[in-house]
C-alpha cells in the first residue's frame, strides 16, 4: 500500500508569490553606477564574493543585501562625509546582469540560467528542458538567500523566482 507516501516537499513551508518585493543586490551582480559631476565614478561594477563593490575615491563599498536606491544613498553620503563632493550628489545604480538562477534534479537540462526580471518557476523549467517522465509535477523546492541566510521552500509554477534561487524537482514516488 502506497497510500502513506508523502512528497519531499510536503513538510517545507510554502514560498509566497508575493515575497519578490524590492530587489536586493547580491554577489555577482553587475550594476551600472553614474555619479553628476563626477564621471570617474561612472561605470559598470561587479559586486564581489564579499558583497562590496569597488569605486574610484570612496574604494570599497558593501551593496550586498541592498536595494538600488539604498546603494544610491549610501554612495551619497559616503561622497558627502569624505568631502569628495558637496551639495546634494546625485546618484543612479542600475542592472547590467543579475545573478544566475539554478534548476537541479529531475529536470531534462539541470543547470545555471540567465535571469529575466518576473520570471515565474514555470518559466524556469522551461529554460531548464522541462520536467523528466520521473519527475514529481506542479511543485518544487526553493532555496532562496532571506536576510543573509538560506531559506528552503516549496513553491509552485506560478511562483516568481529572483536571481540566485535554487530550484530543486524532486522524483515522484510511483
Amino acid at each position: 500500500m502506497l497510500g502513506a507516501c508523502s512528497s519531499p516537499t510536503a513538510s517545507l513551508p510554502t514560498l509566497a508569490s508575493t515575497q519578490a518585493g524590492p530587489y536586493r543586490v547580491g554577489a555577482g551582480d553587475k550594476l551600472h553606477i553614474v555619479v553628476q559631476d563626477l564621471t570617474t565614478a561612472d561605470g559598470d561594477y561587479i559586486v564581489e564574493d564579499t558583497g562590496a563593490i569597488s569605486l574610484p575615491y570612496i574604494k570599497q563599498v558593501n551593496v550586498a543585501g541592498l536595494t538600488y536606491r539604498e546603494i544610491e544613498q549610501g554612495i551619497a553620503a559616503t561622497l558627502l562625509r569624505q568631502g569628495i563632493m558637496t551639495g546634494d550628489p546625485v546618484v543612479n545604480v542600475g542592472p547590467v546582469e543579475l545573478r544566475p538562477f539554478y534548476v537541479v534534479g529531475e529536470v531534462n537540462q539541470p543547470g545555471q540560467f540567465a535571469y529575466r526580471q518576473g520570471m515565474t518557476v514555470l518559466a524556469a523549467l522551461s529554460a531548464a528542458g522541462g520536467y523528466t517522465y520521473r519527475a514529481q509535477t506542479g511543485k518544487v523546492a526553493i532555496t532562496r538567500q532571506v536576510d543573509g541566510k538560506d531559506v528552503t521552500a516549496q513553491a509552485d509554477e506560478t511562483t516568481i523566482i529572483l536571481p540566485g534561487d535554487r530550484i530543486r524537482v524532486y522524483e515522484r514516488w510511483f
